[in-house]
């Protein structure tokens, strides 16, 4: 009876611990794990057994949290004393999650639901790193003497941005290369953004291509394509300043809906996270310190560029390298 007692306040209860590969993940891959449950020193009654796929990400304004998927594990049951059980579990890892970086991680956390009494958690930190085509990218961006920044994947209305600056091939003609990525069938999109180093000053040029999955097979053959298009964006930037699609997708959405929800192009690296976090970063966050009301007056006649600019400023764009 008195241990009864006792594990109703915890102490010689069941506990809970996930398991998986003490390693990073890829986006788009299967992760396997296990969850070991440890009978206590009494019979009790499980409500339900869960983990929580959390992200975290850092802005000026502080970090915040956010669950990005609930795996059920188990259901009612009761433990026995001293009883060990194992579940296995898998979760498909989304390729449209943004890629771990100084500013967005990512944990586990595992909560057992005990009857009358208190509940166990476990916390497990998880590394999600590019998927293979992404890596292979980063890869031929490296080829060419292109480092990546240190605050690079950076999170915005849109998804994930990944920033490089040169350190041999395009050092004298190229400030930085920023670049976002969309997963489709037959391979990948890049937005890319290059700061030109003019005579007149910097200018920003933007052009937007396809890479066949063929092609992302080899970071050699990628760094083939991105050559030629910097090259081809350094010797005729007036060429290329027309806005990203993305921009006039979603401005025709927002005219569409009356703007409250945010839609990324469907498989933007980076892009679940304007769905799980937009709520609070562009609304929540926005409404609470009135910024919504500073961006349209701010940005009211700007062009995009402008706008783009103002929430960078918001959200944490920094150069540092």
């Amino acid at each position: 009876m008195f241990k009864k007692f006792l594990a109703k306040f915890g102490k010689g209860a069941a506990t809970v611990d996930l398991r998986f590969e003490n390693r990073s993940y890829s986006a788009r891959e299967t992760l396997h794990g296990e969850a070991w449950i440890q009978g206590g020193e009494v019979e009790q009654k499980m409500n339900s057994l869960t983990a929580r796929l959390m992200m975290s990400v850092v802005t000026k304004q502080g970090s915040v949290t956010r669950e990005v998927a609930t795996i059920p594990l188990k259901g009612a049951y009761t433990i026995l004393p001293k009883e060990p059980k194992v579940i296995s579990f898998s979760y498909d890892i989304p390729g449209d999650l943004p890629i771990s970086r100084r500013g967005v991680s990512y944990y586990f956390d595992t909560h057992l639901d005990i009857e009358s009494g208190v509940d166990r958690t476990d916390f497990d930190r998880l590394v999600i790193e590019a998927s293979k085509e992404v890596q292979n990218i980063f890869y031929a961006l490296n080829r060419l003497g292109f480092q990546e920044k240190s605050t690079s994947g950076k999170l915005d209305e849109y998804g994930q941005e990944f920033s490089f600056f040169p350190r041999e091939l395009f050092v004298n003609e190229v400030e930085e290369v920023e670049i976002r990525l969309a997963y489709e069938k037959s391979g990948i999109r890049i937005w890319m953004e290059v700061d030109c180093r003019t005579r007149h000053g910097k200018m920003e040029v933007k052009r937007e291509f396809f890479i066949e999955q063929d092609v992302l097979k080899e970071s050699r053959q990628i760094a083939n394509v991105l050559k030629e298009c910097i090259t081809e964006m350094v010797n005729d930037p007036h060429a290329y300043t027309q806005p990203f699609s993305y921009y006039t997708q979603q401005n025709y959405a927002h005219a569409q809906q009356g703007v409250q929800g945010r839609s990324p192009i469907a498989g933007m690296v980076g892009g679940l996270a304007v769905g799980i976090l937009g709520g609070m970063l562009l609304n929540e966050l926005m409404d609470g310190l009135g910024v919504d009301e500073m961006v349209e007056e701010a940005t009211e006649g700007l062009g995009i560029d402008e706008k783009e600019s103002f929430l960078e400023d918001f959200f944490g764009d920094s150069d540092d390298e």
